[in-house]
């Protein structure tokens, strides 16, 4: 299993909104409705935020998780007021150059009632973006990714989680690039967002799109908008966790250094996994279905790495086989495929603030 902990960074694509797609047959948007049917469940309570998405709180057990047949037949084992049972302990404040956004973040109006979770509403206008975008580029098969990344990877290794706190920006890209692991597809708009990406075997997808991830927060949603973002030594940084419960096999998805447990990915989802990670990776990713590539983090390119302009991963830690978070305290392995456009370089612990540092990114081209 690979543990990717990546910048989370914005990205935009060819936006085709509905009105503006001329020829859809009968059957087609037929297909249409009978996906977004699925898609989308009965709402108890609907949430439209500034920025344009609606989040409909739906009942805990009719969240698309429980749509997997395997997590369907289990489903009494689950319930919204789960806890992982490894202790969640406050972790060190972020420095006062910092922003923390854990308190700004929450749905209005309260979020969702108790026993109900936040679901981004999917519609017609984003079924259509996703497949003329993979019409276009053959769901990205075309293109090409870049990554600069520093891991720690062993076949022996044991890990059973991993985490960061991560500052974010909004590199400016073109239409057929993107920047970080998300396909901006679908949003339809070019703002940094929290998110999730789940790749087992052939199965891949984002956030909720693929039934598996099972949300517990009902006042954070999990693709929600991060601003501000971060600018020349004006930096908005987060944490991000990913930890796995030893007594249940369930990988929690924690954000902020307040730990709020956002949900979790049930062991079921992992074939053939026989219970630990072997790698773990933080950095960026770039892609691009054309000859040039995007700008990765800030845009800078890493050389004198500097916290106020380029983009890091910093307090980088990985779980050990029982759990304890273990500071990565020896140099990582790079892996940078594109030198010429980015930089990725490893800071081993040199504060007990940043702890050790993973300083990334790049102009593109």
């Amino acid at each position: 299993m690979h543990l990717r902990v990546v910048q989370l960074l914005i990205a935009i694509m060819v936006f085709l909104n509905y009105n503006e797609v001329e020829g859809l047959s009968k059957k087609e948007d037929e297909e249409f409705e009978k996906q977004l049917k699925i898609l989308n469940k009965p709402p108890i309570k609907t949430i439209k935020t500034e920025y344009g998405d609606i989040y409909d709180c739906v009942d805990f057990y009719q969240q698309p998780a429980f749509d997997h047949p395997l997590l369907k037949v289990k489903i009494h084992t689950h319930h919204p007021q789960m806890k992982p049972s490894f202790s969640l302990t406050k972790r060190d404040n972020l420095e006062s150059s910092t922003s923390n956004r854990s308190s700004g973040i929450e749905l209005k109006d309260g979020g969702c009632p108790m026993g109900t979770v936040p679901i981004r509403r999917t519609t017609k206008e984003d079924l259509i973006r996703e497949k003329r975008a993979n019409q276009f580029n053959a769901s990205y098969a075309r293109g090409i990714y870049h990554f600069a990344l520093a891991q720690t990877y062993n076949e022996n290794n044991m890990f059973t989680g991993a985490s960061m706190i991560s500052s974010t920006y909004r590199p400016n890209v073109l239409p057929n690039q993107w920047s970080a692991s998300v396909d901006p597809v679908l949003y339809g708009d070019t703002r940094t967002r929290f998110f999730s990406l789940f790749k087992s075997g052939t199965t891949q997808c984002f956030n909720t799109r693929c039934p598996g991830f099972v949300i517990m927060n009902n006042k954070i949603p999990l693709d929600m908008v991060l601003l501000p973002i971060s600018s020349l030594n004006k930096i908005y940084a987060d944490m991000f966790f990913i930890q796995k419960d030893l007594k249940t096999g369930r990988w929690w998805l924690i954000y902020s250094n307040d730990l709020i447990k956002i949900g979790y990915w049930p062991p079921e989802l992992f074939k053939g996994l026989k219970g630990f990670a072997s790698r773990a990776a933080w950095g960026g990713e770039v892609f691009s279905s054309g000859r040039t590539f995007p700008p990765m983090g800030s845009g800078s390119f890493v050389q004198s790495p500097d916290s106020n302009k380029d983009a890091y991963c910093r307090k980088v830690s990985i779980l050990n086989s029982v759990g304890n978070v273990i500071p990565v305290d020896t140099q990582l392995q790079i892996v940078n495929d594109a030198p010429k456009l980015y930089a990725v370089i490893d800071v081993p612990f040199t504060t007990d603030t940043f702890g050790s540092t993973v300083f990334f990114g790049g102009p593109g081209s």
